[in-house]
Parts: C-alpha cells; sequence; structure tokens
C-alpha cells in the first residue's frame, strides 16, 4: 500500500508551523522552485517523495508523504512567532478567549485598545507590536508557549478537560477556587471568571414563601444561569420547569445552557450577556 502524500500546507499543519516558512525552508533546501509564480518540484524534491496531484477544484499541487516530516532539513524551521488567532486554531478557542487566558496568566493586560505584554509575558518569550494601520498593541509568541505548563492549565481548566471524570461524584475547584460538581459547571465559571464578571455560584434566591437555588448569578443584571445535561433524569428536569416558573413569577430574566451548546459557551454566553447589556471584550 503506497504512503499517503498530503500538500505543503498540510505539511506545515501536522508540524505546527506557518505554511510560508515551510514553503521558504523547502526552496533554501532545493526541493522545490518557483517558476511563473507556481511552485515545480527539482529532482531533490522528487527524491525526497515529491510528486504533482491533481485536483478537480485546485489544480495540480505538489504533495509529500506524511513521513517526511522526520526529514532533518524541516528541522531547521524557525519557531514562527504565533498571535492570538495562530494559537487559537491550534488549540479550537477563539482567539479573544485566548487573550482573556493569556491575561489570567499574568503574561499580558489589557490597553485601551488591544493588549500589553507585561514582565513575566516577555520572560516567557512574548515580544511586543503595534498593528501598523491603527497603532493597536498585540503580543507574539513563541512555540514553547503551547508546551508551557502554565498554559497547558488554563486550556484544560476552560475546555473542561480538567474535570476528573472518575471523580465526578466530588467538587472540584475552578481557576477563581469556586468548587464545582461537573464539567459544565466548571466551563462556565472559569469562562465567568477569565471575562471579569462579577457573579455567584449556587446562589439561593428568595421570594414570597419561595426558594430556588440558581447554577449561576449575575447581581448586577439580576440574571441567573442554569446548566443542563444532556440526560437529565425525571427530578432533573422537574427542577428544571420549577426553576422556570419562579423565574417568570417573580421577574428574573435567565439563561440555560444545555449539553449540545457548553462547547460553544464562548459564542453563546457573549451573545445573550450583549442582549441584556452586557458587553464582553
Amino acid at each position: 500500500m503506497s504512503e499517503k502524500h498530503i500538500s505543503t500546507t498540510a505539511l506545515a499543519r501536522q508540524l505546527h508551523k506557518e505554511s510560508k516558512e515551510l514553503f521558504i525552508l523547502l526552496a533554501q533546501g532545493g526541493w522545490m522552485v518557483k517558476v511563473d509564480n507556481h511552485w515545480q518540484l527539482t529532482e531533490k524534491g522528487k527524491f525526497e517523495g515529491g510528486i504533482y496531484i491533481n485536483h478537480p477544484k485546485y489544480g495540480e499541487y505538489i504533495a509529500w508523504p506524511e513521513s517526511v516530516q522526520d526529514h532533518p532539513l524541516l528541522r531547521l524551521l524557525p519557531e514562527a512567532p504565533l498571535s492570538a488567532t495562530h494559537i487559537g486554531n491550534k488549540v479550537d478557542l477563539p482567539a479573544r478567549l485566548i487573550n482573556l487566558l493569556l491575561a489570567e496568566r499574568g503574561w499580558i493586560k489589557k490597553h485601551i485598545r488591544g493588549w500589553l505584554l507585561t514582565p513575566r509575558g516577555k520572560a516567557i518569550g512574548g515580544e511586543q507590536h503595534a498593528s501598523e494601520q491603527t497603532g493597536v498593541p498585540y503580543a507574539t509568541w513563541p512555540e514553547t508557549l503551547l508546551d508551557n505548563s502554565l498554559f497547558s492549565e488554563v486550556i484544560a481548566q476552560i475546555t473542561g478537560a480538567s474535570f476528573n471524570q472518575a471523580r465526578s461524584h466530588v467538587v472540584a475547584p475552578s481557576l477563581s477556587g469556586q468548587q464545582v460538581n461537573s464539567r459544565e459547571e466548571l466551563i462556565v465559571e472559569n469562562w465567568l471568571y477569565i471575562a471579569g464578571i462579577n457573579h455567584s455560584r449556587a446562589y439561593t434566591l428568595h421570594a414570597g414563601n419561595e426558594a430556588i437555588s440558581a447554577d449561576f448569578f449575575l447581581p448586577e443584571l439580576q440574571i441567573c444561569i442554569d446548566v443542563w445535561g444532556a440526560n437529565d433524569n425525571a427530578a432533573v428536569l422537574t427542577q428544571k420547569l420549577n426553576k422556570q416558573e419562579f423565574y417568570k413569577k417573580y421577574g428574573y430574566d435567565f439563561i440555560e445552557l444545555h449539553d449540545e451548546t457548553i462547547a460553544q459557551v464562548d459564542e453563546v454566553l457573549a451573545r445573550q450577556l450583549l442582549g441584556y447589556g452586557l458587553a464582553v471584550y
């Protein structure tokens, strides 16, 4: 069975490098050359396994065997400075959230617009920049950031990966130090914390002779947030209906998050809170 071949761009993605840098390196190494604005294989490139592939949509392009990623030449790829967008693409999170996580670690801080590098951020390889068009400051990072244990820890927190399913009956700590009972609650608690939103967890509301406990409560907006699982039993569904009735009866706004939307908590909560007059930056 012949080895799978992938494009130069796909190869760069597997190497977690910028495709532009890989094209430059392969050209400098004599593997391919640009002729009339199109890349062509050299004899050296063919020797290293490069082939041409014709795609009905993208036309002809150069492809490489996946094993070429272990070639010594590719170790010469520079550590490309990574923007928040680049980092977000690698960990599947939006750039805005990446900047908030980096700020939570104390590596950058908010400016009037944009982000300023802190001494601690500089110590781990961060570099300060400013947009040529707008002057808005921003920071870039070395690829070693992706292996930084403090960064990995905060990513695991915001995605809920740090919640130990084997101990799901035991409370787990969040970034704020609050204790949570589920992975879903951990994600929401961490998101509210890094977004800088004042909130309480497991907050008891009293009205008339009734009382209920909201999973989260935002006092300034008087908004309740509840998190519901995908396989809630009859008792939980009854609790859900009781909460909805209480909120409507006593005039509390409320947001419900479900298992299928928890992965998009940044988009979902930011959009819903904006509808209540709270903009999350």
